[in-house]
Protein backbone atom coordinates (compact mmCIF):
# COMPACT_ATOMS: atom_id res chain seq x y z
CA UNK A 1 0.00 0.00 0.00
CA UNK A 2 1.23 3.49 -0.84
CA UNK A 3 0.86 6.29 1.67
CA UNK A 4 0.79 9.97 0.71
CA UNK A 5 0.20 13.16 2.65
CA UNK A 6 -2.86 14.95 1.32
CA UNK A 7 -1.86 18.51 0.49
CA UNK A 8 -5.38 19.72 1.27
CA UNK A 9 -5.76 18.25 4.76
CA UNK A 10 -2.20 17.44 5.76
CA UNK A 11 -3.40 13.96 6.72
CA UNK A 12 -1.90 10.65 5.51
CA UNK A 13 -3.93 8.80 2.89
CA UNK A 14 -3.44 5.21 1.79
CA UNK A 15 -3.65 4.46 -1.91
CA UNK A 16 -4.25 1.07 -3.44
CA UNK A 17 -1.62 0.90 -6.22
CA UNK A 18 -4.21 -0.21 -8.74
CA UNK A 19 -4.24 -3.97 -8.31
CA UNK A 20 -8.02 -4.27 -7.96
CA UNK A 21 -9.01 -1.40 -10.25
CA UNK A 22 -6.93 1.16 -12.17
CA UNK A 23 -5.44 3.94 -10.07
CA UNK A 24 -6.71 7.07 -11.81
CA UNK A 25 -4.49 10.14 -11.44
CA UNK A 26 -5.10 13.70 -12.58
CA UNK A 27 -2.04 15.89 -13.25
CA UNK A 28 -3.07 19.55 -13.15
CA UNK A 29 -0.85 21.65 -15.44
CA UNK A 30 -3.16 24.33 -16.79
CA UNK A 31 -2.87 26.88 -13.99
CA UNK A 32 0.94 26.94 -13.74
CA UNK A 33 2.68 26.19 -17.03
CA UNK A 34 6.42 26.20 -17.66
CA UNK A 35 8.82 24.11 -15.62
CA UNK A 36 6.37 23.86 -12.73
CA UNK A 37 3.89 22.09 -15.02
CA UNK A 38 6.70 19.80 -16.15
CA UNK A 39 7.45 19.00 -12.51
CA UNK A 40 3.79 18.16 -11.92
CA UNK A 41 3.94 15.69 -14.81
CA UNK A 42 7.17 14.22 -13.42
CA UNK A 43 5.65 13.58 -9.99
CA UNK A 44 2.63 11.94 -11.63
CA UNK A 45 4.99 9.80 -13.72
CA UNK A 46 6.93 8.66 -10.64
CA UNK A 47 3.67 7.86 -8.85
CA UNK A 48 2.55 5.80 -11.84
CA UNK A 49 5.86 3.94 -12.08
CA UNK A 50 5.82 3.27 -8.35
CA UNK A 51 2.29 1.88 -8.43
CA UNK A 52 3.16 -0.26 -11.45
CA UNK A 53 6.13 -1.70 -9.55
CA UNK A 54 3.53 -3.08 -7.11
CA UNK A 55 1.77 -4.77 -10.00
CA UNK A 56 -0.90 -2.12 -10.34
CA UNK A 57 -2.44 -0.41 -13.34
CA UNK A 58 -2.32 3.38 -13.51
CA UNK A 59 -4.15 5.83 -15.76
CA UNK A 60 -2.87 9.42 -15.79
CA UNK A 61 -4.85 12.25 -17.35
CA UNK A 62 -3.62 15.82 -17.78
CA UNK A 63 -5.92 18.66 -16.73
CA UNK A 64 -5.11 21.66 -18.87
CA UNK A 65 -5.03 22.83 -22.47
CA UNK A 66 -2.95 21.02 -25.07
CA UNK A 67 0.65 22.24 -24.96
CA UNK A 68 2.96 20.67 -27.58
CA UNK A 69 6.05 22.31 -26.04
CA UNK A 70 5.23 20.84 -22.62
CA UNK A 71 4.56 17.43 -24.15
CA UNK A 72 7.94 17.52 -25.92
CA UNK A 73 9.74 18.54 -22.73
CA UNK A 74 7.98 15.75 -20.81
CA UNK A 75 9.02 13.19 -23.40
CA UNK A 76 12.63 14.39 -23.15
CA UNK A 77 12.47 13.76 -19.40
CA UNK A 78 11.29 10.18 -19.88
CA UNK A 79 7.75 10.97 -18.76
CA UNK A 80 5.25 8.55 -20.22
CA UNK A 81 2.40 9.90 -22.37
CA UNK A 82 -0.87 10.66 -20.61
CA UNK A 83 -3.80 8.34 -21.14
CA UNK A 84 -6.15 11.30 -21.62
CA UNK A 85 -6.48 15.05 -21.36
CA UNK A 86 -9.27 17.42 -20.39
CA UNK A 87 -9.71 21.16 -20.00
CA UNK A 88 -11.31 20.48 -16.61
CA UNK A 89 -11.06 17.76 -13.98
CA UNK A 90 -14.53 16.58 -14.93
CA UNK A 91 -13.60 16.20 -18.60
CA UNK A 92 -10.41 14.35 -17.68
CA UNK A 93 -12.28 11.96 -15.37
CA UNK A 94 -14.85 11.35 -18.07
CA UNK A 95 -12.03 10.46 -20.47
CA UNK A 96 -10.64 8.04 -17.88
CA UNK A 97 -14.10 6.52 -17.35
CA UNK A 98 -13.90 6.95 -13.59
CA UNK A 99 -13.19 9.22 -10.65
CA UNK A 100 -9.59 10.15 -9.88
CA UNK A 101 -8.17 8.65 -6.71
CA UNK A 102 -5.38 11.22 -6.41
CA UNK A 103 -4.54 14.61 -7.89
CA UNK A 104 -1.04 15.96 -8.58
CA UNK A 105 -0.88 19.74 -8.67
CA UNK A 106 1.14 22.79 -7.77
CA UNK A 107 0.78 23.71 -4.10
CA UNK A 108 -2.41 25.68 -3.50
CA UNK A 109 -4.24 24.46 -6.61
CA UNK A 110 -7.91 23.77 -5.94
CA UNK A 111 -8.65 20.11 -6.58
CA UNK A 112 -11.00 17.45 -5.33
CA UNK A 113 -9.80 14.33 -3.58
CA UNK A 114 -6.35 13.66 -2.09
CA UNK A 115 -3.63 15.88 -3.58
CA UNK A 116 0.11 15.47 -4.01
CA UNK A 117 1.49 18.98 -3.69
CA UNK A 118 4.32 20.03 -6.01
CA UNK A 119 6.53 23.07 -5.47
CA UNK A 120 7.32 25.65 -8.10
CA UNK A 121 10.27 25.19 -10.45
CA UNK A 122 12.45 27.77 -12.20
CA UNK A 123 13.51 28.89 -14.74
CA UNK A 124 10.29 28.79 -16.73
CA UNK A 125 12.06 27.23 -19.71
CA UNK A 126 14.52 24.73 -18.27
CA UNK A 127 16.72 22.59 -20.51
CA UNK A 128 15.41 19.08 -21.04
CA UNK A 129 17.16 15.80 -20.42
CA UNK A 130 17.88 13.19 -17.75
CA UNK A 131 19.98 15.59 -15.65
CA UNK A 132 16.88 17.77 -15.21
CA UNK A 133 14.85 14.72 -14.16
CA UNK A 134 17.52 13.68 -11.67
CA UNK A 135 17.88 17.20 -10.27
CA UNK A 136 14.13 17.43 -9.64
CA UNK A 137 13.93 13.94 -8.14
CA UNK A 138 16.67 14.86 -5.69
CA UNK A 139 14.43 17.46 -4.03
CA UNK A 140 11.44 17.23 -1.75
CA UNK A 141 8.58 17.49 -4.25
CA UNK A 142 6.97 20.27 -2.18
CA UNK A 143 10.09 22.45 -2.04
CA UNK A 144 10.74 25.13 -4.68
CA UNK A 145 13.24 23.96 -7.29
CA UNK A 146 15.86 26.24 -8.83
CA UNK A 147 17.42 24.51 -11.82
CA UNK A 148 20.56 26.61 -11.87
CA UNK A 149 23.50 25.69 -14.13
CA UNK A 150 25.37 24.53 -11.03
CA UNK A 151 22.50 22.26 -9.93
CA UNK A 152 22.26 20.73 -13.39
CA UNK A 153 26.03 20.22 -13.59
CA UNK A 154 25.94 18.40 -10.25
CA UNK A 155 23.03 16.22 -11.40
CA UNK A 156 24.79 15.44 -14.68
CA UNK A 157 27.96 14.46 -12.81
CA UNK A 158 25.99 12.21 -10.44
CA UNK A 159 24.23 10.57 -13.36
CA UNK A 160 27.51 9.99 -15.18
CA UNK A 161 29.06 8.39 -12.12
CA UNK A 162 26.11 6.05 -11.70
CA UNK A 163 26.04 5.02 -15.35
CA UNK A 164 29.77 4.28 -15.37
CA UNK A 165 29.48 2.31 -12.15
CA UNK A 166 26.52 0.30 -13.46
CA UNK A 167 28.45 -0.50 -16.66
CA UNK A 168 31.42 -1.66 -14.58
CA UNK A 169 29.29 -3.79 -12.27
CA UNK A 170 27.59 -5.40 -15.27
CA UNK A 171 30.90 -7.09 -16.13
CA UNK A 172 30.69 -9.16 -12.93
CA UNK A 173 28.56 -12.29 -12.45
CA UNK A 174 24.93 -11.53 -11.72
CA UNK A 175 23.86 -11.77 -8.09
CA UNK A 176 20.46 -11.36 -6.38
CA UNK A 177 19.41 -7.83 -5.54
CA UNK A 178 20.44 -6.60 -2.11
CA UNK A 179 17.30 -7.17 -0.02
CA UNK A 180 18.20 -4.52 2.55
CA UNK A 181 18.48 -1.82 -0.08
CA UNK A 182 15.40 -2.97 -1.97
CA UNK A 183 13.46 -2.55 1.28
CA UNK A 184 14.92 0.93 1.77
CA UNK A 185 13.97 1.93 -1.76
CA UNK A 186 10.43 0.60 -1.44
CA UNK A 187 9.99 2.27 1.95
CA UNK A 188 11.10 5.64 0.57
CA UNK A 189 8.49 5.64 -2.18
CA UNK A 190 5.76 4.08 -0.06
CA UNK A 191 6.14 6.94 2.43
CA UNK A 192 4.82 9.95 0.52
CA UNK A 193 6.85 9.35 -2.64
CA UNK A 194 10.16 10.43 -1.07
CA UNK A 195 12.38 10.41 -4.15
CA UNK A 196 15.18 12.29 -2.36
CA UNK A 197 15.48 9.43 0.16
CA UNK A 198 15.31 6.96 -2.76
CA UNK A 199 18.31 8.60 -4.42
CA UNK A 200 20.20 8.84 -1.12
CA UNK A 201 19.76 5.09 -0.64
CA UNK A 202 21.26 4.50 -4.09
CA UNK A 203 24.23 6.74 -3.22
CA UNK A 204 24.85 4.60 -0.12
CA UNK A 205 24.53 1.42 -2.16
CA UNK A 206 27.05 2.69 -4.73
CA UNK A 207 29.51 3.24 -1.89
CA UNK A 208 28.99 -0.26 -0.41
CA UNK A 209 32.12 -1.81 -1.87
CA UNK A 210 31.73 -4.90 0.32
CA UNK A 211 28.63 -5.92 -1.64
CA UNK A 212 29.04 -7.99 -4.82
CA UNK A 213 29.10 -5.87 -7.96
CA UNK A 214 26.50 -8.13 -9.54
CA UNK A 215 24.10 -7.41 -6.69
CA UNK A 216 24.62 -3.67 -6.99
CA UNK A 217 24.00 -3.87 -10.73
CA UNK A 218 20.71 -5.73 -10.34
CA UNK A 219 19.52 -3.36 -7.61
CA UNK A 220 20.31 -0.24 -9.65
CA UNK A 221 18.67 -1.72 -12.74
CA UNK A 222 15.57 -2.48 -10.68
CA UNK A 223 15.54 1.04 -9.21
CA UNK A 224 15.66 2.53 -12.70
CA UNK A 225 12.18 1.20 -13.40
CA UNK A 226 10.99 4.14 -11.30
CA UNK A 227 13.81 6.60 -11.98
CA UNK A 228 13.77 6.18 -15.79
CA UNK A 229 17.31 7.60 -16.04
CA UNK A 230 18.66 4.93 -18.42
CA UNK A 231 21.21 3.84 -15.83
CA UNK A 232 22.19 0.81 -17.92
CA UNK A 233 22.79 2.86 -21.08
CA UNK A 234 26.57 2.40 -21.03
CA UNK A 235 26.51 -1.35 -20.38
CA UNK A 236 28.55 -3.07 -23.07
CA UNK A 237 30.09 0.14 -24.30
CA UNK A 238 33.77 0.82 -24.79
CA UNK A 239 35.41 2.14 -21.63
CA UNK A 240 38.88 3.65 -21.33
Amino acid sequence: MLRIVDGRSGEPVELDPGRRAPLRVLAHTGAVGGTTALRVLLVADVLARTAESYGGQVLVAVVGPADPALDAAASALGIGPAAARGDSAGEAEEALAGRARVHVAATGTETGGPRLDVGTAHPDEAPAGPAVRLALLGLDRRAPAELSPRALEAADARLGQWRRAVARWAESPSKPMCAEYVERLQAALAADLDTAAYLAALDRLAAETALPDGSRFETFAHADRVLALELTREVGGVRP
